[in-house]
């Protein structure tokens, strides 16, 4: 899978999912213009690419779930993922996180 380079997941407020449109690089944290959710740059954008991830997965038809993955050598976790058919039914955004 594969996120559009200029997906605008760190300028998007991941709560209301409203758009700033000027931020530069060195604004690392900031405060949503409508909802006033404060977010870090950095967290927000995983969130968002995560959220948009699962969005491409439920259009495509096929639902992810993440289960027990082994640590690596390196000291991080290596992810397992199972993709399985998704009932048309099920809903395309992600739930929304709390302020």
């Amino acid at each position: 899978m594969e996120i559009d380079r200029f997906f605008p997941s760190s300028k998007t407020c991941s709560y209301c999912l409203y758009q700033m449109f000027d931020m530069p690089l060195d604004v690392r944290k900031w405060t949503c213009l409508s909802c006033g959710t404060h977010h870090d740059r950095d967290e927000n954008a995983a969130k968002k690419i995560r959220a948009e991830g699962i969005r491409q997965l439920l259009v495509s038809g096929t639902r992810t779930t993440a289960q027990r993955g082994e640590v690596s050598q390196k000291g991080g976790c290596k992810s397992v993922l199972r993709h399985s058919p998704v009932n048309s039914e099920v809903l395309t955004t992600a739930p929304r996180e709390s302020r």
